[in-house]
């Protein structure tokens, strides 16, 4: 059998509103970006049309295929994320469109699965008309790992002749490069899933603040409060909701993989108002080590959680389910236990052995309540940890500290710009080998198209439709 023509095109981006290949590029611009950690794009064509969309960015450890349909439209997305010896397939997503005319990423229902190592599969559906339902699932069998990628070689990429509508074997062919690259600024068309960030923390903790978020609320920062010193005595730090985890057995809320000097320290939660309102809301909570300026800011990891996992506005936080969270000392399990025991936040912190005047947990609101907050680290200019911060996450994106200005280098903050975000420290479990095998559209879209339509059906006649 002849093999099947795949014309293979390097870009920076697919423009939907042209129908074409965003700014060609010569394949050696390509192959130069790939080396260095930095973004680029595939088109695959067939007869001339359209039929995938890598787009490459190994600096991030991201790579992302899209499938076209027959109307040309971005309908299918493969994401992965390069774990050093495998490509994880990390989200897998698809757009249903009832007819033609509908736009693309516009479809009424969309469907995305979330794949994460040795768990179950979480399945989603939002449909515009019933609303949005999830599920989990169990892969039959570890479809999610294929073999990194290498450049050129398209025959192990995440690009298939089911995928691209053709009979296989398929043929590579790379277009003739563009006589001129195009050149000068240009709006890129896509990133890579980039995990949560901090939120101006620095502002949080400065009186009189002003802070603007992205609906244009302005807020203003009350003055830092302090809620008591806090003992480390062996400098694992813990944030918890110390009402609902332990910190023994099965639920153990394991401490950062940061440690500090053992020592005691002063824990303080910083509150904004609404301008034009009294009421106040706890927006940060922080474990103050050093008055020395922040220059960046890590996630704090527990072991095991791997950041290269985190999709976009992702992170691992503390899970709160009383309203309360809490800094504590990995040594203070007895002082926890004390605090779960109690009838009352009163009587819980007078339970708490305090030693003079630390004590061993410390407690604050949690915002506006229930929910899963970030713990950020900052670290100063020589790499010390000076704060542990619990955010709250109030203000959302887009935001912009409107006053004060030019306060690099004061005590406790690094200006109203805010830090580097830099990478946490991960402790990884050893494990074997990763065996991943070849990509197989086929096969994981049968196991995705069977599980969607298993689950549509179901909350369908839970429904009543």
């Amino acid at each position: 059998m002849e093999p099947t023509r795949v014309e293979v095109a390097y870009c920076e981006g697919w423009d939907a509103g042209a129908h074409a290949a965003f700014r060609v590029l010569r394949e050696g611009t390509a192959r130069e970006r790939h080396a260095a950690g930095e973004r680029y794009a595939v088109l695959f064509s067939v007869d001339d049309e359209p039929r995938a969309l890598a787009q490459v960015d190994t600096g991030a450890g991201y790579v992302g295929v899209f499938g076209f349909d027959l109307a040309g439209r971005r309908a299918l997305k493969f994401s992965y994320r390069d774990l050093g010896d495998h490509l994880m397939l990390r989200e897998l997503k698809a757009w249903r469109h009832a007819d033609d005319d509908e736009p693309e990423f516009g479809a009424d229902l969309r469907i995305t699965f979330r794949f994460w190592p040795e768990e179950p599969v979480r399945t989603a559906l939002d449909d515009a008309r019933r609303g949005h339902f999830t599920a989990y699932a169990n892969l039959p069998a570890p479809l999610h790992r294929i073999p990194s990628l290498e450049f050129g070689a398209f025959e192990a990429w995440p690009v298939d002749g089911w995928l691209l509508g053709a009979f296989e074997p398929l043929e590579f062919v790379t277009a003739p490069d563009p006589e001129q690259e195009a050149t000068g600024w240009f709006r890129p068309l896509w990133s890579a899933p980039e995990a949560a960030r901090p939120i101006a923390l620095e502002a949080l903790f400065i009186p009189d603040a002003r802070i603007r978020n992205g609906q244009g609320d302005v807020f203003r920062v009350s003055a830092p409060r302090t809620v008591g010193q806090l003992r480390l005595s062996t400098g694992r730090v813990v944030v918890a909701d110390p009402a609902t985890v332990e910190l023994e057995g099965d639920l153990a809320t394991e401490p950062y993989t940061v440690s500090v000097a053992p020592g005691v320290y002063p824990v303080q939660v910083s509150a904004i108002r609404a301008v034009g309102r009294d009421r106040e809301t706890v927006a940060a909570a922080r474990l103050l080590l050093s008055a020395e300026p922040v220059v960046s800011w890590e996630l704090a990891l527990r072991p095991g959680q791997d950041p290269r996992m985190l999709g976009a506005s992702e992170y691992y936080g503390f899970t709160v389910d009383s309203g309360t969270g809490a800094f504590l000392d990995a040594a203070a399990t007895e002082a926890l236990a004390a605090y779960q025991d109690a009838e009352d936040a009163e009587q819980a912190e007078a339970t708490i052995p305090t030693g003079g005047a630390a004590a061993e947990l410390l407690t604050y609101p949690s915002g506006k309540g229930d929910g899963s907050y970030p713990v950020w680290i900052g670290r100063d200019a020589g790499g010390e940890v000076t704060c542990f911060v619990a955010d709250m996450r109030l203000l959302g994106r887009g935001v912009e500290v409107l006053e004060p200005a030019g306060l690099a280098g004061a005590a406790g903050t690094a200006g109203a710009t805010g830090a580097e975000r830099v990478e946490g420290v991960a402790v990884l479990p050893e494990r074997e080998a990763a065996r991943p095998g070849p990509f197989s559209s086929q096969a994981i879209l049968e196991f995705f198209n069977d599980t969607a339509d298993a689950q549509a059906e179901f909350w369908a006649r839970r429904l009543g439709h």
